[in-house]
């Protein structure tokens, strides 16, 4: 007698082939025929009625531990809710491990504060242990974060590394690889690996290459200079051998998006001549991000204590307001999501609490780095929407979050819908637009990030895989979360399955958590 069995569904099997209308057998945690038609008894039996059965999704740019979830919300609802049976965390160059000294942690506290925050391990392999013995709403795998061993070795020094530091650092990105991440992610737009070298990256992407992982690569920049950047992590890429994957790939402000065309180019070129390169990319036109990334960024080298004492020096703030004033970014439109003081501004633009300082607007974001804590988060709407769809739909692209799970209760601050939509968001447009196939779609959701991050037995329909499954109606699947509401549950999926336990009925948690951490084998 099977465990489950899911009758009459439209079967997309995550590799890119067409839907089959068939039965889909579970015995425990995985997968044990397929057939046209299975009449063997199941303890349970749901009739899909000709919904969409797909592999669970993956995520490959998750948020969960630098916003902490998986600690204070391991069901992480938004993430199952919406289809995300794998997460992939780590990412940006801020990893949970390894903790080399007491400054490695310091890389998370722009997506969150750390005051009270406990932790039991240093190594990787006593992060994995801990993690081990938990258990979430989804499976849980991890990258290292470069920036987490760069300033757990060198703190707060603007100076480059010396060639013993690099030698330390590839070591430990090394262990980390053998204790079981499936590779290693930087955050070159963060204020901490900002002066990575050319040859430092080179030699880091080296050791991904050695180890047969990735590296996740934040740009240095996503505006004017964007296609400089995506040639440095390119070039690096190439020379070493690596796997890459770019981080969230967007092109900010209109000015810009006329670039869209030669970015593609760039990487389609490196594509062709043999280069392992993809990106992830959301399908919303704003950002959510640390309020201190629009400041120069010769002010936020030396950590967020030298940047108080830089803004307390009347030439040096001047120099830092003509920046601002002169930034193509659109400083008063920027809307503030949560800080980790109580200013009491969350929802506001900064242009409205510039007008209740009676000053500017870039008087008024100095004014809250200096007053609203090590984590100020904000929204930006700079991206063209042509631009992010374009994206989206390009054969080398995967959707990834880069959100974070929150349960729809948690309202005490605001976050990015696509902690709650993405998947949803991007499947409807898919649908509606009829830009790709449905069977492409779910591959840039499933078996292309499995296999691009080395995640074995998911991301796929068939025997012996692990039973991560979503059932979903193609009618009415989308997103209701939005800015102002961000905390609303996805349309259409009617069931979610985690190793093969039932961890969402329509829009109904189970309380299940069957989610398991993930080591690389």
């Amino acid at each position: 007698m099977y465990s489950l069995l899911i009758k009459n569904a439209n079967v997309i099997d995550g590799t890119g082939s067409a839907p089959v209308l068939a039965d889909v057998a579970i015995n425990d945690d995985l997968i044990v025929n397929i057939a046209s038609h299975i009449n063997s008894p199941a303890k349970e039996v749901i009739h899909a009625q000709g919904k969409i059965l797909t592999p669970g999704f993956i995520d490959l740019q998750n948020h969960s531990d630098s916003h902490w979830r998986l600690f204070d919300g391991p069901l992480l609802e938004s993430m199952v809710t919406q289809g995300y049976t794998t997460l992939m965390v780590g990412n940006s160059g801020a990893s949970l491990a390894p903790l080399i000294s007491d400054q490695s942690l310091m890389s998370l506290q722009k997506w969150h504060h750390l005051e009270g925050v406990n932790i039991n391990w240093r190594s990787f392999t006593e992060f994995a242990e801990t993690m081990s013995q938990k258990t979430f709403g989804t499976n849980i795998a991890s990258l290292v974060g470069y920036s987490t061993l760069r300033r757990g070795l060198i703190g707060d020094r603007q100076s480059a590394v010396s060639v013993e530091e690099l030698q330390t650092l590839k070591r430990l990105a090394e262990d980390a690889i053998n204790e079981g991440a499936f590779g290693i992610s930087t955050g070159f737009a963060y204020a901490h690996e900002a002066n990575i070298s050319d040859i430092e990256l080179y030699e880091i992407a080296k050791v991904a290459a050695s180890k047969n992982v990735y590296i996740a690569i934040h740009l240095r920049d996503e505006g004017e200079s964007v296609i400089e950047s995506v040639r440095e992590v390119i070039g690096a890429a190439e020379q070493a051998k690596a796997n890459l994957k770019i981080s969230h790939l967007k092109i900010r402000h209109k000015k810009n998006q006329q670039l869209v065309s030669n970015v593609l180019s760039e990487l389609e070129s490196a594509w062709h001549r043999g280069l392992n390169v993809n990106f992830d990319v959301y399908p919303y036109t704003s950002t959510w991000q640390a309020l201190y990334t629009y400041l120069p960024s010769w002010a936020t080298m030396g950590g967020r204590a030298n940047l108080l004492k830089i803004l307390k020096e009347p030439t040096q703030r001047t120099k830092i307001l003509s920046a601002l004033i002169n930034s193509p970014s659109n400083i008063p439109n920027l809307m503030i999501a949560s800080t980790s003081t109580k200013l009491m501004v969350t929802g506001k633009r900064i242009s409205a609490i510039a007008s209740d300082f009676g000053t500017t607007s870039e008087e008024a974001l100095l004014h809250l780095i200096e007053n609203g804590g090590s984590e100020i988060l904000v929204f930006d709407t700079s991206l063209d929407e042509k631009t992010v769809k374009d994206f989206c739909n390009h054969a080398l692209g995967y959707i990834g979050t880069n959100g974070s799970g929150y349960s729809i209760a948690d309202t005490d601050k605001l976050i990015h819908p696509r902690c709650f939509g993405t998947a949803p968001k991007f499947l409807h447009n898919v649908l509606r637009d009829k830009s790709i196939s449905l069977s492409d779609a779910i591959y840039k959701l499933t078996s292309g990030p499995a296999k691009k991050a080395g995640i074995l037995n998911r991301g796929i329909i068939a025997i012996d895989a692990k039973a991560d499954l979503v059932l979903f109606d193609p009618e009415i699947i989308n997103s209701q979360a939005s800015i102002e509401n961000p905390y609303q549950y996805a349309d259409g999926i009617s069931h979610v399955w985690v190793n093969g336990t039932l961890t969402v009925t329509n829009k109904t948690m189970t309380g299940n958590q069957s989610g398991v951490f993930l080591k690389r084998a």
